[in-house]
């Protein structure tokens, strides 16, 4: 059975499959959760996905977007799947971020699921790869191979250090990730701008309760996978591991 977050993630994939067929590869780059899971082996699933975005005027990219969301071809792409396109809202379209907020319908959910699609011009990292999409994720939902520009691990890492840092609210979804990417093997050359605000990082990190990280993280694992996490003390080395690495720093 799929699982109402793995029809988000097959929306997600279909849609970067028609972006990358309509923006030039050096213009985007994947980033946040969707990146870290189609092209860096996490098991979290992500709600929503995100994208920096550069050269492209604001115009050219919402009429591109409108015109994906909008053909008859896509939606009958997404129909094969069991998936509808209830509704489209655009939030916000500023010169700084873009943003469109979808509704899907599908068999498993009587009412329709919630994602969003946001384009960010604040800034736009170095370390931007042009690959293939994991093959063992792709081909799970049999579908065809899918290329995009994404953000590599090391880029990554450091993207979500500074958000931990930043956030006006921390995420447990933030460390969790850290978690992972340090797994993988993760490091980065430290700078001044983020030497100065690891102690931040570190008390931000001390902050984020087991019973916040099962509220926001736990339900977008896999369900082989939440039985595992759902443990205190695994939780709490998890919080310990990414601590010591910022100590270290």
């Amino acid at each position: 059975m799929i699982t109402d977050a793995q029809y988000i993630e097959i929306f997600h994939l279909l849609l970067l499959d028609q972006l990358g067929r309509r923006i030039p590869k050096e213009h985007y780059a994947l980033k946040g959760g969707c990146n870290l899971r189609f092209f860096l082996k996490s098991i979290r699933y992500s709600q929503d996905m995100d994208l920096d975005i550069r050269i492209m005027r604001k115009e050219t990219l919402c009429n591109a977007v409108r015109k994906i969301l909008n053909s008859h071809p896509f939606r009958l792409i997404l129909q094969a799947k069991q998936i509808e396109i209830m509704s489209v809202t655009e939030p916000k379209q500023t010169e700084t971020t873009q943003r469109w907020k979808i509704h899907l319908q599908v068999p498993t959910n009587s009412i329709p699921l919630q994602t969003k699609v946001e384009f960010s011009r604040r800034k736009f990292d170095e370390g931007v790869l042009f690959e293939f999409i994991n093959s063992s994720i792709v081909s799970s939902y049999q579908l065809a191979p899918i290329y995009a520009s994404h953000y590599s691990m090391e880029t990554a890492f450091i993207q979500k250090i500074w958000a931990l840092i930043l956030r006006t609210q921390t995420q447990a979804r933030d460390l969790f990730d850290l978690f992972h990417l340090l797994n993988m093997g993760a490091s980065i050359v430290i700078t001044n701008d983020i030497r100065t605000h690891l102690t931040q990082a570190q008390e931000n990190a001390l902050s984020i309760s087991f019973e916040t990280f099962k509220s926001q993280v736990l339900s977008y694992l896999p369900f082989d996978y939440q039985e595992q996490y759902n443990d205190p003390a695994l939780w709490k080395n998890m919080v310990s591991k990414v601590i010591d690495y910022l100590c270290n720093l």
